[in-house]
């Protein structure tokens, strides 16, 4: 995949339009937002009283951008006239955090950059946020994401949470790719909530073993 969006960008894309993706007379692009999940969407999963943070996405090469991404086969390019409605490390963290905290699984979800105390950090990782060509004329939408949950009080890595999502656009049109990507997105989220939510509720023994050591050795000095 990272070789892939290393490789040079196609400007005959058959999803872009025509001409010089620097063309100074092209219109203002359309900003194009992903909801979260719907509130209520897991039943059956456990909940912990434990407050979450979720870090900056890192995103794999070319992806970290406000364009929205086109692979076809191993080019990459962008749709011209259409915009994520921020970029992309800050679209998919808010998506994450309003679907993981509408979920009430924890009692608080924050953003990393919110400074708040948390029991846990999931560490973030999109291998794959872009419109893929591969299988035809109508393009999937391809998320998949990579979660590393991090046990503040003492850094402790508790458990890899992935991934995966395709969901075809009906059509070629900007409109049902980005319902696409909407649709793929909040299957990732809710499958990365309902994970992250079980490997909370596994740890809570060491969780309370860390604080209590943590407390013994603060006693102590």
């Amino acid at each position: 995949m990272r070789t892939a969006l290393l490789a040079a960008v196609a400007l005959s894309c058959a999803a872009c339009s025509t001409g010089s993706l620097f063309d100074s007379d092209t219109p203002v692009p359309t900003g194009y937002v992903i909801a979260s999940a719907p509130a209520g969407s897991l039943s059956g999963v456990q909940a912990t009283q434990v407050d979450i943070s979720i870090a900056r996405p890192d995103f794999a090469p070319g992806l970290d951008t406000d364009r929205i991404a086109v692979l076809k086969g191993r080019q990459l390019d962008y749709y011209r006239g259409a915009r994520w409605g921020g970029r992309t490390v800050e679209v998919v963290q808010s998506m994450l955090v309003s679907t993981l905290q509408d979920q009430k699984l924890f009692r608080s979800v924050t953003a990393e950059q919110a400074r708040v105390a948390s029991d846990y950090m999931l560490d973030i990782e999109v291998r794959h946020f872009e419109s893929d060509y591969a299988r035809g004329a109508i393009p999937e939408a391809h998320v998949a994401i990579i979660g590393r949950l991090i046990r503040i009080v003492d850094r402790k890595l508790v458990a890899t949470v992935t991934s995966d999502a395709r969901v075809a656009a009906t059509e070629e049109r900007m409109s049902t790719v980005v319902a696409a990507f909407e649709s793929a997105s909040q299957k990732v989220a809710l499958d990365l909530a309902q994970q992250t939510a079980t490997a909370v509720a596994t740890d809570q023994p060491a969780l309370r073993k860390a604080h209590g050591e943590t407390a013994e050795v603060r006693s102590q000095q």
